[in-house]
């Protein structure tokens, strides 16, 4: 990897959706024997009445799981930044069973980590009646989500039940989104360098204030990796509370990169399958979801699991919004701009 400022990013990095649709090259489907390994490490670790986050590695083996777990996580690191690992039998086990299971895989993906400041590990994506605004989060609406990425290196969501109708999920790569700016509007670039404060929406650690107190670019460059931090509801929210308000420039930039996200040709579309998960690069792939229905039935309501994961070896060590939601310390090697 050797990307750099004005140039374009390269495959397999950059990628447009018109090239991967009718593929699935990016699902791997679980086999007989893997579920049963799955299992058998479940049935191990429900024996000793251990629970996440105490449940390491060695109390849940996956013998052979393991490297082709690791190879997917090179994938999602290295490669086009993101997996689907399908075939998990959710029917099978109890809720609090999926979510041992789940960070068991977890583990041997990568490191799970705290997505709030009160340390929740597991965060349930599911509809509880409230609006996406400046007073809450996205993942517990009904609402579609514009295009962002979360705060770890790596996300990763469990679908225990889909909705009646919609909530597809959709990605694109934030690097392709950089490559047609480089190229038709690098004019915009520079708002998109400097970055942008954040509206922290009550969730920042105790004691400090709402408004972040630094900037976060949504393109930079660190060790040679690409790296996207892209969430314009909080950018513009964050704005005006410094009393900012978006410029001309500002608006232009994030249209621009908006109309390219719903671009069919940019993105790629996919519908969840209970038992399925999937991973994604934070630094390298936006996701946004369709407003979904649910069934008036409770059981059959919508309803992932999602995890955060850090890649103590990746190269992009950069500041994210983990380090505005928890006590993250800042990596050593970030020049941070404080806003105003």
């Amino acid at each position: 990897m050797n990307a750099e400022p004005g140039k374009p990013v390269a495959a397999p990095t950059a990628w447009i959706g018109a090239d991967l649709k009718g593929s699935e090259s990016w699902i791997y489907e679980l086999s007989h024997l893997q579920l049963n390994e799955l299992d058998k490490a479940l049935q191990a670790v429900d024996a000793t009445g251990l629970d996440a986050p105490a449940i390491t590695k060695e109390h849940f083996p996956l013998p052979t799981l393991s490297k082709t777990l690791a190879d997917l996580a090179h994938e999602v690191e290295e490669g086009r930044g993101f997996q689907i690992l399908r075939g998990i039998p959710v029917e099978r086990y109890n809720y609090q069973q999926m979510r041992r299971l789940f960070w068991g895989v977890g583990l041997h993906f990568a490191t799970p980590w705290p997505q709030t400041k009160d340390g929740d590990w597991f965060i349930d994506v599911r509809d509880e009646g409230k609006n996406y605004d400046e007073n809450a989060r996205g993942y517990h609406s009904t609402s579609e989500l514009r295009y962002h990425t979360d705060g770890t290196n790596m996300v990763a969501l469990l679908c225990l039940q889909k909705a009646r109708e919609g909530g597809e999920s959709s990605i694109v790569s934030s690097a392709a989104i950089y490559n047609r700016m480089l190229e038709n509007r690098p004019d915009l670039l520079d708002v998109m360098y400097e970055g942008y404060p954040h509206d922290r929406r009550g969730a920042q650690p105790d004691g400090e204030p709402r408004l972040a107190p630094w900037k976060l670019p949504v393109f930079s460059f660190v060790n040679g990796r690409f790296i996207c931090v892209y969430d314009r509801k909080p950018s513009e929210w964050g704005r005006d509370m410094a009393g900012e308000p978006f410029t001309k420039v500002d608006h232009a930039a994030f249209d621009f990169a908006d109309a390219l996200m719903q671009n069919e040709d940019f993105r790629l579309d996919m519908a969840f399958e209970p038992g399925d998960i999937q991973f994604l690069n934070n630094f390298l792939i936006l996701h946004s979801r369709k407003e979904f229905f649910d069934d008036p039935d409770p059981a059959k309501r919508r309803h992932l699991l999602r995890l955060w994961l850090d890649n103590p070896k990746s190269q992009r060590r950069a500041i994210n919004k983990i380090h505005l939601y928890t006590d993250t310390p800042l990596p050593d090697n970030i020049d941070i701009k404080f806003s105003n």
